[in-house]
């Protein structure tokens, strides 16, 4: 064997060694329980990683917050779509991660809803209510918090309640435990949807925050960047597929979405297009700002943020960076 031959097969394993398995599996925060994955179940089916030069086999379901990011850190790929506020937690505490897209636009992902019977009316009615939450700083908080804003009412003026669960706070809604709550739009429409609960705030009109974004380490970023753009291109034409052919796209999430019937699926996706709750990767920094200030309006950060240390807009598209 040649000098020569010797070098390749060195430089060979030395790519080989500086990038993860070439399949892999992706994850997504809450993919079967939460629409803010769905364009990766579209470019999962329709081929668009593929089209980029991915072998994803699959996508992992994140248990969400910490967790999630935790995971997502540890991973082969350095890679993972989570829930936006424990990844700037993550950054401010001295971990090594970036945004580097963002998933969702607003928090139409979740329902705020009352009773059929219930006396309010509009947020503004919920002075000296109880909104029932699973627990303390999570997204059903923080969303509390900015519809409060919204009506105009001050921290304190609505006694938020933890249930310890999801299930927890839909049930003390049902027995007049609490007079509000948050519950991912998913849950809701499994629970019964409009025939058994009464929207109180319609998704189009709920906090523009982001749900959900991609957060990538800093080894992802310098070894493998390649592959991180691929994802958001790949993310970016499932999300297009979505507001382009939501028939198609509807049929396709039903799958992923199941044992939800699939009209409850296409009301969803119907409701999340009209919202403009979906993201194609640009990183906007006023929504991340509002992240923040609801993250410190429930007790998850003490002080402002730097966000310009935080994000990354170098592996989305060339237009999406602007």
């Amino acid at each position: 064997m040649t000098l020569r031959s010797i070098g390749i097969i060195i430089a060979a394993f030395g790519i080989a060694a500086a990038s993860p398995a070439q399949a892999e599996d992706l994850l997504v925060t809450q993919y079967k329980n939460d629409p803010s994955g769905a364009p990766y179940g579209i470019a999962l089916e329709k081929g668009f990683f593929k089209a980029h030069g991915l072998d994803v086999t699959g996508i992992i379901s994140g248990a969400g917050g910490g967790s999630s990011v935790r995971n997502a850190i540890a991973s082969d790929l350095g890679y993972g779509d989570v829930t936006a506020a424990p990844v700037i937690a993550a950054a401010e505490q001295g971990q090594d991660v970036k945004i580097v897209g963002m998933t969702s636009r607003s928090l139409a992902d979740l329902v705020l809803i009352v009773m059929p019977d219930s006396p309010l009316k509009s947020p503004a009615d919920l002075k000296g209510k109880k909104f029932g939450i699973s627990n303390p700083k999570s997204l059903g908080e923080m969303m509390g918090v900015l519809v409060m804003e919204q009506a105009g009412l001050k921290q304190g003026d609505v006694q938020m309640t933890a249930l310890g669960s999801l299930s927890g706070a839909l049930t003390a809604l049902e027995n007049g435990v609490v007079d509000v709550t948050s519950i991912p739009i998913v849950l809701f429409r499994t629970r019964g949807g409009e025939s058994k609960y009464r929207v109180l705030v319609s998704p189009k009109d709920l906090p523009l925050i982001p749900s959900q974004l991609g957060m990538a380490t800093s080894k992802a970023m310098k070894e493998w960047p390649d592959k991180l753009r691929a994802i958001q291109a790949a993310r970016r034409e499932g999300t297009k597929f979505i507001y382009d052919h939501p028939d198609e796209a509807i049929e396709i999430l039903s799958k992923v979405y199941a044992p939800l019937p699939p009209s409850e699926v296409g009301i969803m996706v119907k409701q999340l297009v009209e919202a403009k709750f979906w993201s194609e990767g640009r990183i906007e920094m006023p929504l991340l700002a509002q992240t923040v200030h609801a993250m410190k309006g429930v007790g998850m950060l003490q002080k402002d943020v730097d966000l310009k240390k935080v994000v990354d807009s170098s592996f989305l598209p060339p237009d999406l960076q602007k």
